[in-house]
């Protein structure tokens, strides 16, 4: 069974109650550079967030930018598999880590892409895809549209951290509506979701945007 099938929000508090993840509370701005130190931690660790209490735009920057870090000169690639992507914040965060070096990887659904990318024609305005254009460091793939067979993930990994939750990326998700994330350092959960990863972003009928 895969990652996101069994990752649930009772499931990480069960597993805290018994000692399997260290919970600090979530509005500890401490924790915010404490995923940077993760292969150092001892045991793993899990961190949660909730909007609209907690800015999860800026949370997942300062998270997405220490991963630049750990994987600065290292070939292993930051994969993400994001429903709804408009936030140009985060955007503009990817661009400069794959510029300094980052290989990144952003795998995404189709319908929701395909709508994306309409309505920044129909509104003139340059859609997040077309802010990756020029990056060679920034690949971009999408399943095929289908309302019957989403791609609904809302997850990043860097292969120390895994990222998950319910809010996409776009500033009502991140910021006023109510969506959690949460961070996790457990091995396990980490491979799976890059396991899993790996078999979408492998999948013959992707589109391949860059």
């Amino acid at each position: 069974m895969g990652f996101i099938s069994r990752l649930t929000t009772a499931g990480l508090l069960a597993l805290a109650a018994s000692g399997g993840y260290r919970l600090l509370n979530n509005r500890n701005p401490q924790k915010l550079t404490a995923l940077s130190n993760a292969s150092r931690q001892p045991a793993p660790i899990e961190y949660e967030y909730f909007s609209p209490g907690d800015d999860l735009e800026r949370i997942d920057i300062t998270e997405l930018r220490a991963a630049a870090r750990r994987l600065h000169g290292l070939w292993v690639p930051l994969n993400v598999a994001m429903y709804a992507f408009t936030d140009r914040a985060i955007a503009q965060v990817l661009v400069e880590d794959a510029d300094a070096g980052t290989a990144i990887r952003i795998y995404r659904d189709g319908e929701q892409y395909e709508a994306e990318e309409r309505d920044a024609e129909r509104y003139g305005r340059a859609s997040v895809a077309s802010m990756f254009r020029g990056h060679d460091n920034i690949h971009v793939r999408v399943k095929p549209a289908s309302r019957m067979d989403l791609m609904h993930l809302k997850c990043w990994s860097d292969g120390q951290v895994l990222r998950g939750g319910s809010a996409n990326w776009s500033p009502a998700g991140l910021k006023r509506q109510d969506n959690d994330v949460h961070f996790t350092t457990d091995p396990q959960e980490v491979q799976e979701f890059n396991r899993d990863f790996e078999q979408m972003w492998d999948r013959s009928t992707n589109v391949r945007v860059q």
